[in-house]
């Protein structure tokens, strides 16, 4: 009986589960706003609009020579742009204040590893192991953390040119 009900319950979602389409409605107020909608609002002012379901990826253009994470786009001429020797200043006033959130974060981290390492010294035998993981838990949390930003100011160190 189980198996007869499953059988007829797929089989009905496979014929309930059609495509969904809407219709996209284009309507013009009387102060000429346009508003997009899936509602018609007035029979006169608004128009169906016909939208057809794009599913193809183009394909790249270019010289096969993009880089990931690269726009794709040119550059328009009329668009600022720094100087190299601009942009060198600009790089060594990062990697300065980097270095500086680099050392700051290092000394922190050996604050939380001996705040840590203080912690873990509390004799065992004075709660136990649940109450003790909850009680060290902020503590190796803020080693994680500390050594997670070290490793995210190195990589953002080593990506300046």
């Amino acid at each position: 009986m189980m198996m007869r009900f499953s059988v007829a319950a797929l089989c009905a979602g496979f014929l309930l589960s059609t495509p969904a389409w809407g219709q996209v409605y284009r309507c013009t107020d009387a102060e000429g706003r346009v508003t997009i909608t899936n509602v018609l609002i007035d029979k006169v002012n608004c128009k169906r609009m016909q939208i057809e379901a794009d599913t193809a990826v183009p394909p790249p253009t270019g010289s096969g020579k993009h880089r990931p994470g690269a726009a794709s786009t040119t550059t328009p001429p009329d668009f600022p742009s720094v100087s190299a020797d601009e942009q060198k200043t600009r790089n060594d006033a990062r990697r300065v204040i980097l270095n500086q959130e680099l050392a700051d974060e290092r000394q922190k981290l050996e604050s939380a590893k001996t705040q840590l390492a203080t912690q873990e010294k509390v004799p065992a035998g004075m709660e136990d192991a649940e109450r003790r993981e909850t009680r060290l838990r902020p503590f190796r949390e803020a080693v994680s953390r500390h050594e997670r930003n070290i490793e995210d100011l190195n990589r953002e160190l080593g990506s300046l040119r």
